[in-house]
């Protein structure tokens, strides 16, 4: 039970002053101006002085402290789910547009050597005519073969202009044909060229709109982080404690209630893949931390991995395969775990942080179904493959106990 003297408020304060660390600032300008707190509905300060002693008291501050997190931490998740769905909208849009203007491109090709053949077919045409003008035609050599000294030299002249009235009438005919297939791809061409500027126009429109959801996600995100701080240090005061024991206390929570629902869809798909296994279940890149991402290389990288794409990442993402890596080296260590680690998410993302699969919803580096998930390592899971990398080790330790039982686990069943 805490003391509730003088000595026991100045410990209590101590504490507090260390729970919070360097953000003393914060706990002032708090403490200086609560209505801010007050009017999003979070506990102020000196709600959080007058509860101490009152145990009942004490306990609605903690429930309404405990609120605000979850308050928190669902509209930063949220904003960061609406960007990793933009972004998708924008790789969707670019592939639309890297595949119209290619179609574009090919027509207006054709086009132009449809157009080729037939200047040529209409100049040798003319060319022919113009022979046939100047001989007179075949009528005028059938009179000529009745009264020329040379009947035998008539008749093969008759008979070579035959041969050529009939090359000139199929050249012509090559030429009309010619003239319409030119026609006709002149049109697909203009129809194509068309649609290529209108998905060119949709994809600059998601292009923005993704980029305007990433920066109201990444100050979701850096607002929420801030607020939770001093809840955590509000939270300390109150239960005795340290911001930093309440943050690790709820996150393991979090942590515990994400990777129950992530084995249950991974036994979800591994079930549903038994009855219908004609159409393949997990495998062939449906298969993923979940039993919903990807497998075998299906993730994509919205941005970069998508045909033609020239828009770069969001710029909250931090795609840095070998930083990520390295990063798992210092949880797991060099050696075997280590190397199987690398083989499990090589295949399941390539180790990129925005590595999305749209089909199934996975996103990430251990491609967590769905990414929010990751949320209780962190409300910057959609953008640090620090966090990514942290949820994703703790999920595989939960379920599989090790990296490399994880590992043999996705290759017998392209899934883990």
């Amino acid at each position: 039970m805490r003391a509730h003297d003088r000595s026991g408020r100045d410990r209590r304060a101590s504490r507090l002053a260390v729970a919070t660390g360097a953000s003393l600032a914060l706990v002032l300008t708090t403490l200086v101006a609560p209505s801010a707190a007050s009017a999003a509905g979070y506990p102020t300060w000196a709600q959080v002085e007058a509860a101490e002693g009152n145990a009942a008291a004490t306990q609605a501050q903690v429930d309404l402290i405990d609120a605000s997190l979850d308050s928190l931490e669902k509209a930063a998740s949220d904003r960061s789910d609406e960007a990793v769905l933009a972004d998708q909208a924008d790789a969707a849009a670019q592939s639309d547009l890297a595949a119209a203007s290619q179609r574009a491109d090919e027509l207006s090709a054709d086009a132009e050597r449809a157009r080729a053949t037939a200047h040529t077919a209409e100049r040798e045409a003319g060319q022919l005519a113009g022979s046939l003008f100047r001989t007179g035609g075949t009528q005028t050599l059938g009179t000529d073969l009745f009264t020329s000294p040379d009947p035998g030299a008539a008749l093969y002249q008759l008979g070579s202009l035959t041969q050529l009235g009939d090359r000139w009438q199929t050249v012509l005919a090559d030429a009309t044909t010619a003239s319409n297939t030119v026609s006709s791809l002149s049109e697909q061409a203009t129809t194509a060229a068309d649609r290529r500027d209108s998905l060119a126009r949709d994809a600059r429109a998601a292009a923005d709109q993704a980029a305007a959801a990433q920066a109201t996600a990444d100050a979701e995100v850096a607002s929420a982080t801030q607020r939770s701080s001093d809840l955590y240090a509000q939270l300390a005061a109150l239960k005795d404690s340290t911001a930093e024991l309440e943050q690790q206390y709820r996150a393991g929570v979090a942590a515990q209630q994400a990777y129950a629902a992530q084995e249950a869809a991974a036994k979800a798909q591994a079930a549903a893949a038994a009855r219908a296994p004609s159409r393949g279940g997990s495998s062939g890149g449906g298969g993923s931390s979940g039993g919903g991402g990807s497998s075998g290389g299906g993730a994509t990288v919205p941005g970069t991995g998508r045909p033609g794409g020239a828009t770069p990442p969001p710029t909250g993402a931090v795609n840095d395969p070998a930083g990520a890596k390295a990063y798992a080296a210092t949880k797991v260590g060099s050696g075997a775990e280590y190397t199987c680690l690398v083989q499990l998410w090589n295949k399941e993302s390539g180790w990129r942080t925005n590595a999305t699969n749209p089909s199934g919803g996975a996103y990430g580096i251990p491609q967590a179904l769905p990414g929010n998930k990751m949320a209780s390592s962190g409300l910057d899971w959609q953008t640090n493959y620090r966090t990514q990398v942290d949820w994703g080790i703790g999920y595989i330790q939960g379920r599989y106990g090790t990296m490399c039982a994880a590992w043999a686990h996705s290759v017998a069943n392209n899934w883990y």
